[in-house]
């Protein structure tokens, strides 16, 4: 029971993806106004997510879970 528990937070586990920062901001008498940051990241979903959540797996994620349910 406790390698499932740790196979299953292996892979809800995120992934690092690619961020993106920027900042703009207009200077009037030395003095930064209208400060505006952005900070953007493109992650993946980890592949637990995607089973449960996916179209293409969906029946595939129940299935198994009813597997898994029916033998305990």
């Amino acid at each position: 029971m406790i390698r499932v528990i740790i196979i299953l937070l292996m892979l809800s586990q995120p992934s690092f993806g690619g961020c993106q920062y920027s900042a703009t901001a207009d200077v009037i008498d030395d003095k930064l106004v209208n400060k505006k940051e952005v900070y953007v990241c493109d992650e993946d979903k980890s592949f637990f997510v995607t089973f449960w959540t996916t179209p293409e797996w969906e029946r595939t994620a129940t299935m198994t879970f009813l597997f898994i349910l029916e033998n305990l």
